[in-house]
């Protein structure tokens, strides 16, 4: 049977075509996920994203047909647009439903800030200032300081998956402070994981997005390690026992 060492369960929006590329191209021998989409308009006004509660937990029962070891939900402004207490009851909630561990993008965002005693950050999102101020105290909720906000301010969910990495390097360096203590990119539908690596070799400093929060705390829950090298930044690495990178490329 495939996924003998572990299965995912990944509850993803339904205009979502990024998370699941980034989360396969990171996954152990033996490490399977089945997806199940959420219903959702492409627009992220504030009813599509409280609207994703209900349509989260309707996926959460879908994908656990597929039996997983774990549950895992993919919508970063879903999971922070109604404060910190709000994402801890949904995450429990669905943990109940499933009767296996369920983690959300934005908790394993502050779990691993927290890891790393990251107490402030520059920010780059795809969202709409309304949406970006929800963010900001989110993170302040948790202790999190925001240093600065670079955004593509894009409501159509689907054109966030537009945006390219290189458009993503050029932006964390053009909004990137020199006091803040890491890189913090939102959403995943952003494609930005393969240019985390570099980006920390350029700033000098941690980067973390919504997919490799997520990924890591998933990796870190099912006790695996994933087999890519020189993608994921240092926190990917430390998953490894802190292997060093491969040397990272440059972006154009």
């Amino acid at each position: 049977m495939h996924g003998w060492r572990a299965r995912i369960g990944l509850m993803v929006p339904a205009v979502n075509n990024t998370m699941e590329c980034e989360l396969w191209s990171m996954v152990p021998k033996g490490v399977t996920v089945s997806t199940a989409r959420i219903a959702c308009e492409r627009e992220g006004a504030a009813e599509t994203l409280r609207g994703m509660e209900q349509e989260g937990k309707n996926a959460c029962a879908r994908v656990m047909t597929a039996e997983p070891d774990l549950v895992l939900f993919g919508c970063t402004s879903a999971s922070f647009y109604e404060g910190p207490d709000w994402n801890r009851e949904f995450q429990a909630a669905l943990t109940d439903m499933a009767g296996v561990p369920a983690i959300t993008t934005t908790g394993a965002m502050v779990e691993a800030l927290r890891r790393d005693g990251i107490r402030t950050v520059d920010v780059i999102t795809p969202y709409v200032e309304t949406t970006n101020e929800r963010l900001r105290r989110y993170l302040e909720a948790e202790g999190v300081g925001v240093k600065s906000f670079g955004s593509f301010d894009m409501l159509d969910m689907f054109d966030h998956a537009r945006i390219q990495p290189g458009d993503v390097y050029r932006k964390v360096r053009d909004c990137a402070s020199d006091d803040a203590d890491a890189v913090f990119i939102a959403c995943t539908q952003v494609r930005a994981l393969e240019v985390v690596d570099v980006l920390e070799r350029d700033l000098g400093k941690p980067v973390y997005t919504a997919n490799q929060c997520s990924f890591w705390k998933a990796f870190e829950t099912l006790g695996v390690t994933p087999d890519v090298e020189g993608v994921g930044g240092a926190l990917m690495r430390s998953l490894r026992g802190g292997a060093s990178a491969s040397p990272a490329r440059k972006i154009a």
